[in-house]
């Protein structure tokens, strides 16, 4: 395995000859079997380096905080809640549907001549913190849902519209089917025909759509804006309109092939990011480091503890402290 790592960290005022002295005198470290070769960038404002791993040696601590698994409830329109998981399982909802649970955390609905459709009937499927799922909905449309995340959608939907509703984060993958595509979102709409986008409204009152093929348009009552590929949309309810730039989507979207990549993020902002697939809490003893930025990628099934093991040989004097599930930053 290969990881790469870099940090950018804020100049602290009287530390940049102790920094500048700690980096110069170690250009070479080896440690348990990891080689690390650091080269020192000095940009404005900031002094940054950057770390090449390669070794599976990483030390073993007493607790571990495991990697999040396929795993949620599907809650029926028969009033019934059903655990899913990643084995297997066929499930019917009396008068509305079959649905099946594939091996690996998909559910699908089968068609079977002797259920008939009750009109209307919905399921709503909850993903908790340190899970994840997908889902092909009744139209074919393929949903890939984060952890803390929630969707509600008609079994069968109507032949006039296609309407969701999400609380969390999720992939969509649109089937085309001549009708719309609405994703209810945080107080938003985002109306499509056929097209693959993000929506991640797991930020408090932030809304975030990232668009990676075909066209969507996105509404909030008040005003309407229309996202092409490689465009990201944030509104956030206390500004009451979109900011919308050009990016790359693959920070946005790596989550979903079982990534995580990080682009000159905040320290507290990654750390938001893995307690939710990780299921831990992360507290801070000091505030300065949240603005810690790092750039990166890894695997969502490895150990978080490589992680910070990582963050703290890259970094300088920061330290985390694992206690049961909690993640203390020094």
């Amino acid at each position: 395995m290969r990881l790469r790592w870099g940090i950018r960290v804020a100049l602290i005022r009287g530390r940049f000859m102790h920094i500048k002295r700690r980096l110069s005198s170690r250009v070479l470290v080896r440690w348990g079997g990891v080689a690390a070769v650091v080269a020192l960038l000095l940009g404005a404002g900031g002094v940054g380096y950057r770390l090449y791993f390669s070794s599976e040696a990483v030390p073993v601590l007493a607790e571990f905080i495991t990697p999040g698994q396929p795993k949620a409830m599907l809650y029926l329109a028969s009033g019934e809640s059903v655990p899913v998981g990643d084995s297997p399982l066929t499930i019917l909802d009396p008068n509305v549907a079959e649905v099946n649970v594939k091996e690996g955390g998909e559910l699908t609905y089968a068609a079977r001549e002797e259920v008939t459709a009750l009109q209307g009937a919905t399921h709503r499927i909850s993903i908790p913190r340190g899970g994840e799922f997908s889902a092909v909905l009744g139209d074919g449309t393929k949903v890939r849902l984060n952890s803390r995340t929630e969707l509600s959608y008609p079994v069968h939907f109507s032949k006039e519209s296609r309407e969701v509703y999400l609380e969390g984060e999720a992939y969509f993958e649109v089937a085309k089917a001549g009708r719309p595509f609405v994703v209810h979102a945080g107080g938003l709409d985002v109306r499509v025909l056929g097209t693959e986008f993000n929506v991640n409204t797991q930020t408090a009152g932030t809304v975030k759509t990232v668009l990676v093929t075909g066209s969507v348009e996105i509404s909030s009552g008040k005003e309407t804006v229309r996202l092409t590929p490689n465009q990201l949309a944030i509104y956030r309810s206390g500004d009451e309109h979109f900011s919308v730039q050009r990016v790359d989507v693959t920070p946005h979207v790596a989550w979903k092939d079982n990534n995580f990549v990080f682009d000159k993020e905040r320290l507290e902002d990654i750390m938001e990011t893995l307690s939710l697939w990780y299921d831990m809490e992360v507290i801070y003893e000091n505030d300065l480091v949240k603005e810690t930025r790092l750039t990166g990628d890894l695997e969502r099934y490895e150990e978080v503890q490589k992680l910070l093991y990582f963050f703290e040989k890259t970094s300088s004097g920061l330290h985390f402290e694992i206690v049961g599930k909690t993640v203390i930053v020094r």
